[in-house]
């Protein structure tokens, strides 16, 4: 499979938790079947939805888990919604550096005055009070364009899931009565800034989710894989309206098959 997807595809997206790693471990055979499509010559992007670690971050996490890959290799939630914002934007924003150095890069005044802000963007933070959420309710019910990061509704732990980002987002749309932009897989913006990174031509999005990854790729028109090392199973597959271009035990088999 490698010399097909190399000869068959501009570049290839691989989504992290459940493609390439669990928690911080790599699957077994993932760092072998990146280095097997970095030789052929494939052009390579790593995308998550978790918008908590900056790409740096996200690139040093792959890299001791074996998969080597540099912080430019990466693509972020918070990046894809940073980019729907013009630079200059003043931002309310709700998240962690994760989301707020893409925000300062791509050029957007952070406030903490949720009056003065232009845009409420939304990701996830650990550590979130609820003043915070607040003044993010504040700012969306004064007319802040209202951004949210990724969609996903539970975050996981060692202790098992736990609120994500999509339940933030549902607590403040319920609050306010206004939709968010969602910047993260399924949505367009990810594939967006994914395909502005890549060499003009087909892409592949590999994932191990049905709703985001594939669903979201086949969408935008791309061929997609899903690999059963995460959270859909062959079974979700077959009763799925979304049909994968390719399905495979894992990355190590898509590569090698």
């Amino acid at each position: 499979m490698t010399s097909a997807l190399s000869h068959r595809y501009a570049g290839v997206v691989l989504d992290i938790d459940g493609v390439c790693v669990t928690g911080k471990t790599a699957i077994p055979g993932a760092a072998e079947a990146v280095t097997r499509l970095r030789d052929a010559g494939t052009a390579l992007l790593f995308a998550t939805n978790n918008s908590t670690r900056t790409p740096e971050q996200v690139a040093a996490m792959l890299t001791e888990a074996g998969i080597s890959a540099q912080a430019p290799e990466v693509l972020t939630s918070s990046e894809a919604a940073a980019e729907l914002l013009a630079p200059g934007t003043r931002c309310y924003v709700v998240g962690m550096d994760g989301l707020r150095e893409p925000l300062a890069a791509r050029g957007c005044v952070l406030t903490t005055d949720p009056f003065a802000a232009e845009a409420c963007v939304v990701g996830m933070d650990t550590s979130l009070v609820f003043s915070v959420l607040a003044d993010a309710a504040l700012a969306i019910g004064a007319g802040a364009r209202f951004i949210g990061t990724n969609p996903d509704t539970s975050f996981p732990t060692e202790r098992g899931p736990v609120p994500g980002n999509g339940a933030l987002l549902a607590a403040l749309r319920t609050t306010t009565g206004v939709e968010p932009e969602v910047a993260g897989k399924p949505h367009a913006a990810l594939f967006d800034a994914a395909a502005a990174r890549l060499p003009d031509g087909p892409r592949l999005m590999v994932g191990d989710r049905l709703d985001t990854d594939v669903a979201g790729a086949a969408a935008q028109g791309w061929d997609t894989a899903l690999v059963l090392s995460g959270v859909s199973s062959a079974a979700d597959a077959e009763a799925s309206p979304v049909t994968p271009t390719y399905l495979a035990a894992d990355l190590a088999a898509l590569v090698d098959g």
